[in-house]
């Protein structure tokens, strides 16, 4: 076992306690918030080094996911420390030669149907928070050089920001984007793929304009190693009307580049219901939601959600993985 499997084990051992989530604080006050700031300031010595990269407008994004039914495949920081075999456990997600292998060969294609998205932080960021250009800076003095390597200048990509549509914006176009997310799969037969207690849409009207909806129901946490068996099902559900919403970390990367190949509409959809969420509720940080996984504060709901909705969200399952 590595050094980073281990961490992983130790780190969801260490949440589902409650002593173990006293010891995460503390570490994250005394450890990692020091380490942000110092990072952050080291950004400043390294930004000119910063080759441009092209971006799509949010105008042609959505209008290509609305009219042309592309597919979305999304990298993030996430992706790239699995790409190179050093994540912390995001999602519970393990490293492997594997899932490294696959998020490069996706990252690296020229598929006609299929975008690239990356986030827009290399520039100003004049739209976003302090607090998430701070993240921004300390993220990128660390690792623009793989960044650096990885993107072709000419490309063009998405960006992968699209999906953080509320926490961490200061620009009032969240109700405008969310407006726009509901028109890509208006009409269509919308088959979601998401992990266990994800619950994508539930309770709230971001589905509403949808023609029908069913769920596949796969692993919160290291779903990846179920990755075959869950392509295998998701195959049960093409259909020409069908666009693949996919909630499942970086496997959701890889599945919707290999449907997008199939020639079915397929979108990485990342934490869009969590931002919907957040941003009805008037959130003013990321904070737990009821019935739903929320990774980024402590993964599964302590909070159930209405019996009624309950009712109406197992309704929809056709498929358990």
């Amino acid at each position: 076992m590595n050094k980073n499997s281990s961490l992983i084990k130790i780190k969801y051992k260490l949440i589902n306690r409650k002593i173990g989530k006293i010891i995460l604080k503390i570490y994250h006050y005394t450890v990692s918030v020091p380490l942000v700031k110092m990072n952050s300031l080291r950004f400043y010595f390294i930004k000119d080094k910063i080759k441009p990269i092209e971006f799509y407008s949010m105008e042609d994004t959505f209008n290509m996911l609305t009219f042309q039914n592309k597919s979305l495949c999304r990298f993030g920081d996430g992706e790239i420390s699995w790409m190179y075999r050093d994540s912390k456990g995001y999602f519970g997600q393990e490293n492997s030669e594997e899932l490294s292998r696959r998020l490069k060969e996706v990252f690296n294609s020229n598929s006609e149907w299929v975008l690239i998205g990356i986030p827009d932080f290399f520039g100003n960021m004049d739209q976003y928070s302090k607090k998430r250009i701070e993240s921004r800076n300390a993220h990128l003095a660390k690792y623009y050089k793989r960044w650096m390597d990885l993107v072709n200048e000419d490309n063009r990509y998405v960006d992968a920001l699209i999906t953080r549509v509320y926490n961490g914006r200061k620009s009032n176009d969240s109700e405008l984007i969310f407006r726009k997310w509901k028109e890509v799969w208006k009409g269509k037969n919308v088959v979601i793929i998401e992990g266990n207690k994800t619950r994508f849409g539930v309770g709230n009207d971001l589905l509403r304009s949808a023609k029908s909806i069913k769920r596949i129901i796969a692993p919160a946490e290291n779903a990846f190693k179920k990755y075959e068996k869950i392509y295998k099902v998701t195959k049960k559900y093409f259909d020409n009307e069908v666009i693949f919403l996919i909630a499942l970390g970086p496997t959701a990367t890889i599945l919707a580049y290999d449907l997008g190949k199939e020639g079915y509409q397929a979108i990485d959809i990342g934490h869009l219901d969590i931002e919907y969420e957040w941003y009805l509720s008037g959130a003013s940080k990321k904070e737990a939601v009821a019935g739903k996984y929320v990774n980024e504060v402590g993964g599964a709901p302590q909070i159930e959600i209405e019996e009624e909705k309950l009712i109406k969200y197992n309704s929809e399952i056709v498929d358990y993985i």
